[in-house]
């Protein structure tokens, strides 16, 4: 994570690198959903991990993808396109 930042601050500071985002309160508004559920998952599987069998910390984590989608039709309204579902489920 540390080298992520140091190689995201470095592209803002290039002569070439990127434009350096521009985020307001409405902006960080709009991402408190998405935040809270990640942090929701990180913890549950950080829970899982220390709850029992490794197996169970990975059953977890591989239902990821299933809740991200979940959140993603009801709280954004946005239905997961099938050719997504099936690439996920590998079809």
């Amino acid at each position: 994570m540390g080298v992520g930042c140091i190689y995201a601050l470095f592209m803002w500071v290039a002569p070439d690198g990127r434009k350096r985002p521009s985020i307001n309160v409405e902006d960080v508004i709009k991402m408190l959903p998405v935040a809270f559920c990640s942090m929701g998952a990180h913890s549950a599987s950080v829970f899982a991990y220390s709850a029992g069998a490794v197996s169970f910390g990975q059953i977890v984590k591989a239902a990821e993808p299933a809740f991200a989608a979940v959140l993603s039709q009801f709280v954004y309204g946005k239905a997961v396109s099938k050719k997504k579902v099936s690439q996920e489920l590998n079809v």
